[in-house]
């Protein structure tokens, strides 16, 4: 696909799958959280522990930024401030066993009504749905992904 052909796809896909998540975060109401501290709470489950200078850079934020929304995760008791072991000048921000469970709790509430909107879809546009899942695990993946230092030369 050309340069031209992929922008367009993005024209046309990434107002979508916005659209898909707000209405799917709409339909779960749950506690009151952010969609910000709720990406938070995401990468600090699945990566683990992280240093605020990383969780900054994961979230494509600036440090007060992830500093506000750990300190309002923090105060939750959602996540917390652990010593780094390589590092004692340094902290960790990891999940808490009472974060995770409500991530749990609010990933299944998500799944749930994203489950009664795809049943909703003919066969057939299920199955094209199904089709594109290794394309946008991929997506994500390439996101997650070390990023190359040759590919920030300029």
């Amino acid at each position: 696909m050309s340069a031209h052909g992929s922008l367009e796809l993005s024209r046309q896909l990434r107002p979508l799958l916005t659209r898909v998540y707000q209405m799917v975060r709409r339909r779960s109401p749950g506690w009151d959280i952010s969609a910000a501290q709720s990406s938070v709470l995401t990468t600090l489950m699945d990566r683990g522990a992280l240093r605020m200078g990383e969780l900054a850079v994961i979230e494509g934020v600036r440090m007060p930024t992830a500093t506000s929304v750990v300190a309002r995760l923090v105060k939750l008791g959602l996540v917390e401030r652990i010593a780094d072991p390589q590092d004692r000048r340094a902290v960790l921000v990891g999940i808490t066993a009472r974060g995770s469970a409500q991530i749990s709790e609010l990933v299944a509430e998500r799944n749930a009504r994203f489950a009664e909107l795809l049943a909703r879809l003919s066969d057939e546009e299920r199955r094209l749905l199904r089709a594109a899942v290794p394309a946008m695990a991929h997506l994500v993946a390439l996101d997650i992904a070390p990023k190359d230092p040759a590919d920030t030369e300029l």
